[in-house]
């Protein structure tokens, strides 16, 4: 569950997804483009400029809204610079100035890039692989010298340059991955996109297995070389002054400096206990698109005189759609999916066969018996009828039934609980009264919530026929409540338990 600080943060990305998203876009636009941002303050009436160069309109108040908005939601913030001004109306329109806060610039970032994201294949960086393993070769010649003798900024930097190569390296590997599970999740691969497929994406993807395979096992060793060492690696680099903030504690670096990051690492190309490394995942990826590959060279080979999807044939369709005019475009429409003007007709159905009208709007009209065949892979070969559903009436009445007997033998159960009514000493009970007692005994301790007192009870009560049965807990130090039955015998110890019911009807059934 997030906490409060937690829901503040996520508030400054709301800008990018209400109404307004445009306009707070292209302010947001002005604080991180350029030379602004951190560096730069700037007023409503500058931002108001601005937007109107670029050809976006909005009167002064508008934008100081906008402005008052993000700085609410911590994308802005106001600038503690004070402003200069010849006059008392240059004053009132300059004197609040904003600036972009780490947050806003974050936030901001992140959504350019995922506005400028296209679903296309993205290279592995794999020429980092080497420069990886140089870095940690060198890491552990530093480790078995004398750290003392090394200048600790050569060490942070060297670190701080392994871990961007593997930042690198693990995110184009991510996204390789993403695009290539979409490509192949695709039941309606084309013969061209096929070969296409196989020699663009499968090719490459066996060069970068080899790569992973051939450096995988040198890196581990060096990584267990540099083991021992990463503490005290770690501590030299970060010796010296460091930046504290203005709450004390001591301003983040950059990812390796903390020993915690290395985990992350090691895990990568090692592994964990109980875990397998990311290198030896990324070889049994390959070989799930091998066979993901072969099953779509398969469907292509077996079903090459028929039609495999309706895929290209709504890419063309969209393309017609595109480059049409407004007329064509109904012409087209109408000529595909028959979706003609009205016409308020009115007749009857066809036949027994087909008791539904046409004239029925679907919202009314019963479901279509739609082949499976045309369904999942758009085959519209006749293959029969349509499979009749499955009748579970039967087993309905079964269920019922088995819930009409289990709430007779619980009823039951309740009535010889009944006939105990009083204090409970040594009793004997069958199994399912035994089970309806358990029950109310836990509800009454659950509902209770504390240690029983002698002054307070816990107390449970459930509906029987005419009645209310109830039980009823409190703290007897000494007491012994004994329970006997089929399946044993139980003891309660230091409790006074009492068994009440209100109803007569019951009574009368359990005397006759």
């Amino acid at each position: 569950m997030l906490d409060p600080r937690e829901r503040h943060t996520l508030g400054a990305l709301r800008y990018a997804v209400n109404e307004e998203a445009a306009s707070y876009l292209a302010i947001m636009g002005l604080f991180t483009t350029g030379m602004s941002g951190f560096l730069s303050d700037q007023s409503a009436d500058e931002v108001t400029d601005r937007l109107a160069e670029q050809g976006f309109v909005l009167d002064r108040d508008a934008v100081d809204l906008r402005l008052s908005y993000l700085v609410e939601h911590g994308n802005l913030a106001r600038s503690p610079r004070e402003a200069e001004a010849r006059s008392v109306r240059e004053y009132l329109s300059n004197r609040a100035r904003y600036q972009l806060t780490q947050r806003g610039e974050l936030v901001h970032r992140q959504v350019e890039e995922l506005l400028a994201h296209s679903e296309t294949a993205r290279e592995v960086s794999s020429e980092m692989l080497p420069g990886i393993l140089t870095g940690i070769e060198e890491l552990a010649g530093i480790g078995h010298r004398r750290i003392e003798g090394t200048d600790s900024r050569d060490v942070a930097a060297r670190i701080a340059t392994l871990f961007a190569q593997f930042e690198v390296l693990v995110s184009s590997t991510r996204q390789f991955y993403s695009y290539l599970t979409q490509v192949l999740s695709r039941f309606d691969l084309g013969r061209d996109e096929f070969e296409l497929f196989k020699s663009a994406l499968l090719d490459y993807l066996q060069r970068f297995i080899d790569e992973i395979s051939r450096y995988t096992p040198q890196v581990a060793d060096r990584l267990s070389e540099l083991g021992p060492s990463v503490s005290a690696l770690c501590a030299w680099a970060n010796a010296g002054e460091r930046l504290v903030g203005v709450d004390g504690s001591q301003a983040r670096r950059a990812t390796g400096l903390d020993p915690a990051d290395w985990a992350s690492l090691r895990t990568w190309f090692v592994g964990a206990p109980g875990r397998r490394s990311d290198a030896e995942n990324v070889r049994r990826l390959a070989t799930d698109a091998m066979r993901s590959l072969l099953v779509n060279l398969r469907r292509i080979a077996a079903g090459a005189d028929r039609q495999q999807g309706r895929y290209s044939d709504l890419v063309r369709l969209a393309g017609w759609f595109d480059t049409a005019d407004d007329d064509r475009a109904h012409e087209l429409w109408a000529a595909t999916f028959g979706l003609y003007s009205a016409r308020h007709l009115g007749f009857g159905a066809d036949d027994e066969g087909d008791p539904v009208p046409a004239t029925r709007s679907w919202w009314q009209a019963p479901a279509a018996e739609v082949p499976l065949s045309l369904r999942l892979q758009g085959d519209r070969t006749p293959r029969g009828r349509a499979g009749a559903r499955v009748d579970y009436s039967a087993a309905k009445r079964a269920r019922l039934f088995e819930r009409e007997q289990e709430q007779r033998r619980r009823v039951a159960a309740l009535r010889e609980l009944a006939s105990h009514a009083g204090r409970l000493g040594d009793v004997r009970l069958s199994d399912p009264a035994r089970t309806a007692f358990l029950d109310l005994f836990a509800q009454a301790l659950t509902h209770h919530g504390s240690p029983l007192m002698a002054d307070r009870c816990a107390r449970a009560a459930t509906r029987v026929d005419d009645g209310t049965i109830s039980v009823e807990l409190r703290s007897a130090p000494g007491s012994v409540v004994a329970i006997s039955g089929p399946s044993g015998r139980l003891v309660l110890r230091d409790l006074a338990i009492v068994v009440e019911f209100d109803g007569s009807e019951v009574r009368r059934r359990a005397e006759a």
